[in-house]
């Protein structure tokens, strides 16, 4: 998990969960046992939640890369740079249009603007080595990151507060659950997956793009413009990446280092899951997302590499990830 959310995101139930347990002056303290059992079970809940939040935003960043890479054998190092773009222009417009036009044009936003990235810097790489890519990739990271920096500044900024019936909590036995971040996120993003699932494998493009993520060039002789079809899997991606963007702002801090923080973290879900895998990108989201989040608890010292160990693991045991497709780029 970024550090930057670590610090500027504590849910409400973490603080109901130790309020809950505090002894009121002159009442008779249980055993110390159980009560240590109920609050590290409490906090262990709390802490498997807030992984299936921060999961639900990993996936969606991760699976717009996954299907970039995955067909297009893109290496797009800027892709944490379109889910930072994403939360500031949310940022921007929600005070003027609204909590729901402002998240949805900035996801509009950053995916037209991703069709006009690739069609400019990246089609012109595509005969050349990966490599190529990359370092252009990286360094249009550093340049949007900078250009942010000139815009909003270092400082960290704050989405406008949420609709009413986003704000609050609901109350579940002794857990609390805040409404945004645990109930309609986690919802609007099985929704997304929905729709995207249906995209790819009930469609004639997913079946485009599921040939092309296969054998591109044979796709390519049988007539399909693939040019376009990148532009539009690319501009796909890059919609995701800004979406995911736009739906953390309200609850994360909203600062230029949030692409690097996340480009890292959605490479390893990427290769813990498998590239070109819809479904090892949802997995290793929830994978990474859950144990990050349980690690803050148990060891934070670990969090920071919570992930990395996931994917040596991943690595030694089945180097394709968990859902890969074997010889996809060879």
């Amino acid at each position: 998990m970024p550090r930057s959310a670590r610090r500027c995101v504590k849910t409400e139930r973490v603080a109901a969960g130790r309020a809950s347990h505090k002894t009121p002056p002159g009442a008779k303290r249980d055993s110390p046992g159980p009560t240590n059992r109920r609050r590290v079970l409490h906090q262990l809940s709390d802490q498997f939640f807030n992984g299936i939040t921060l999961g639900m935003l990993y996936i969606l960043v991760a699976l717009g890369l996954n299907i970039i890479l995955g067909l297009m054998g893109v290496l797009n190092f800027s892709h944490g740079s379109f889910f930072m773009l994403g939360a500031y222009v949310a940022y921007s417009l929600g005070p003027h249009v609204g909590f729901w036009p402002s998240i949805l044009l900035a996801a509009l936003i950053i995916g037209l603007f991703g069709m006009l990235f690739e069609s400019t810097l990246i089609r012109p790489l595509y005969k050349r080595l990966p490599e190529y890519t990359l370092l252009l990739t990286y360094g249009t990271a550093l340049i949007f990151q900078e250009v942010v920096r000139r815009i909003w500044g270092d400082d960290a900024v704050r989405y406008p507060a949420l609709p009413d019936y986003l704000s609050g909590s609901i109350t579940l036995g002794s857990y609390q659950f805040p409404i945004y971040k645990d109930v309609f996120l986690v919802a609007i993003t099985v929704v997304i997956l929905t729709c995207v699932w249906l995209l790819i494998n009930k469609t004639n493009i997913g079946v485009i793009i599921r040939a092309g993520t296969r054998d591109a060039e044979m796709v390519k002789i049988l007539g399909i413009n693939m040019p376009l079809m990148f532009t539009l899997v690319f501009g796909l991606g890059s919609f995701m990446a800004g979406l995911a963007g736009a739906l953390a702002a309200p609850i994360y801090a909203i600062i230029p280092n949030l692409a690097s923080q996340w480009i890292i973290l959605t490479f390893v879900i990427v290769i813990v899951g498998g590239i070109g895998s819809f479904w090892g990108a949802v997995v290793g989201g929830l994978i990474i997302g859950i144990l990050s989040s349980l690690m803050e608890l148990i060891f934070p010292p670990a969090v920071d590499v919570t992930g990395f160990i996931i994917m040596g693991i991943i690595l030694l045991v089945r180097p394709r990830g968990l859902f890969g497709v074997e010889g996809l780029f060879e």
